[in-house]
């Protein structure tokens, strides 16, 4: 008895234990700068879009340091911006786009969107952003503008992880629409954070791991056997987009290319639209010329706006003319989104083609 009873005080001790240190871990990354994401709104009705709770600040930090804190907030449309959007205001540009025009990463001011507003002739420009929502969403979203804003202009911005991304079978974005089996939208309602996510983003601890530390939260759940339909995304393709994918879902991502073209096209606004492609930042930081996914993408896209007699800004020579004039990167040094470099070289550039 002597020793079950000493087993059972040394168990009861770890336990303690650990609960102590997490609980002492969770007050300091409460007082800490640890991201605090604002919440995205539950969706439910296809007549709307995903976007973020109203009106609210979120903090965002980045490496596991600190190095870089920002304040973000939220306007009445549930974007990131410091003025309200209002119905029928016919902004001069909307732009449109997911973490990258989101840009979590910098201040509001410092985005292209309210660069483009400091730019004589332009009065007011429109930003609609949220992470991980692909093209099949922009096309939502671009619906959304015409039919709320009425805008002149259309600004979308596409990087490496928008094409498969946009296939039902391959990523489950809850709130957004994807392409199924037959390249037909279909709407995944988003019902708000519950279970294991709802209880996740309510702690600074695990918020630190998630996004200061860059843990993968989707494959650690599933090695544990927990999981609901918010993770239902491929865990071997979360997060940047792979160099080498499998042919077929080459061939998908160049339909998903063509349905989008197609949908601008059909909302008659693709005489508005500008298309903005991300470049190959690590081909220019090495000054090399590789193969990959996301280059075959490129080309593609490029191909097919111009047959679809759409306006293009590729991002490939900007950055290049750029990194060999300046050698100073477009990324942060543990994150790939944009920084405010360029942010600013994409404002230019949108100016010079209007």
């Amino acid at each position: 008895m002597n020793l079950i009873r000493k087993i059972i005080n040394f168990f009861s001790y770890l336990i303690f234990l650990a609960i102590t240190v997490l609980l002492l871990l969770e007050i300091i990354f409460r007082v800490l700068p640890t991201t605090s994401p604002v919440d995205l709104q539950p969706i439910i009705s296809e007549d709307k879009i995903l976007n973020f709770e109203p009106n609210q600040t979120g903090t965002f930090s980045l490496g596991a340091n600190f190095y870089k804190t920002v304040s973000k907030k939220t306007n009445n449309a549930g974007f990131y911006s410091n003025y309200p959007y209002e119905n029928d205001a016919e902004p001069d540009i909307v732009v449109i786009g997911d973490s990258y025009i989101e840009a979590a990463q910098i201040q509001n001011n410092d985005t292209v969107g309210a660069l483009l507003q400091e730019k004589d002739g332009i009065s007011l420009v429109y930003q609609m952003g949220v992470s991980g929502v692909p093209l099949s969403q922009y096309i939502k979203m671009a619906d959304f503008a015409k039919t709320h804003y009425s805008p002149k202009q259309y600004v979308i911005l596409i990087v490496g992880n928008d094409f498969d991304q946009s296939l039902c079978d391959y990523r489950v974005k809850e709130g957004t629409w994807c392409f199924d089996k037959n390249y037909n939208l279909t709407f995944v309602p988003f019902n708000g954070y519950q279970g294991v996510r709802s209880f996740a983003r309510q702690s600074a601890f695990i918020r630190y791991l998630v996004f200061q530390l860059g843990i993968n939260w989707r494959q650690l759940m599933f090695r544990i056997g927990l999981s609901d339909k918010g993770m239902e995304a491929d865990h071997n393709y979360a997060g940047n987009v792979k160099r080498y994918k499998p042919q077929q879902i080459v061939k998908d991502s160049m339909i998903v290319v063509d349905r989008f073209m197609e949908a601008l096209s059909a909302m008659k606004i693709e005489k508005k639209v500008t298309l903005v492609v991300d470049a190959d930042r690590q081909d220019i930081y090495t000054g090399r010329l590789t193969s990959s996914y996301f280059r075959q993408m490129r080309d593609y896209t490029i191909k097919s706006a111009k047959l679809h007699n759409i306006e293009v800004i590729d991002m490939q020579p900007i950055f290049e003319q750029d990194y060999l004039k300046h050698g100073q990167k477009f990324d942060f040094p543990t994150d790939g989104h944009w920084n405010e470099r360029a942010h600013n070289l994409l404002s230019t550039a949108i100016m010079k083609n209007k």
